[in-house]
């Protein structure tokens, strides 16, 4: 018998880096007072909805960590960090402009050609995509029938789903989730996404 795990996603609240449009993928940003106010506000979700957590993995980042934490206080668990879920670090192309990673840099261009491309110091995509869904595999057969969360990063996310759930890291887009928007997963033969990016706790 296939047992189902639910992997509920929250992508970290705001930082500096996502108002000014900047790339921090290993760059680690803290939250800012509206990222804080986001974090609070997720948590405050859980904490109402009585979704019976098991527990809770956070990327090691410091945003995703504090935003894990909020979570974590409120429903009275204390995440576990795993290096897996971190964010698709891009190098010496840290901190650029996404703007300037296009035009400047020709960057989508480069990954969308090759999976395999990195920037100098930074990660490939496919690199990126296969530590990131073999963690998940991990946590799926660590955790059967249980509802686990997931917090992690905008990028990092969105290559995992494009791969799951069509089959490439690349185009990973229309996968790109809002500052602590939740993303609801039900994993049992196969992956299928049940809610996609409910932010109705900011509202």
């Amino acid at each position: 018998m296939v047992e189902m795990t639910e992997l509920i996603f929250v992508r970290h609240g705001e930082i500096e880096a996502n108002v000014d449009k900047r790339w921090h993928g290993s760059t680690d940003s803290e939250l800012n007072k509206q990222g804080t106010n986001q974090a609070l506000k997720v948590g405050r979700y859980f904490g109402e909805n009585n979704l019976r957590i098991a527990k809770i993995y956070s990327s090691p980042l410091k945003r995703t960590l504090d935003t894990a934490q909020a979570i974590g206080d409120r429903l009275g668990i204390t995440p576990e960090t795993h290096v897996g879920l971190r964010e698709y670090g891009i190098g010496v192309l840290e901190d650029t402009l996404y703007e300037s990673l296009g035009s400047d840099h020709q960057f989508f261009e480069k990954i969308a050609a090759d999976h395999n491309y990195a920037p100098d110091q930074g990660e490939s995509l496919n690199g990126v995509c296969d530590r990131f869904t073999q963690a998940l595999l991990q946590i799926k057969q660590n955790h059967p029938e249980e509802r686990i969360v997931i917090v992690s990063h905008g990028a990092a996310m969105a290559i995992a789903f494009a791969k799951i759930l069509k089959g490439s890291p690349f185009p990973f887009f229309d996968y790109h989730m809002s500052n602590t928007g939740v993303t609801h997963l039900d994993w049992l033969s196969e992956p299928v996404i049940r809610d996609f990016d409910n932010v109705t706790h900011l509202q």
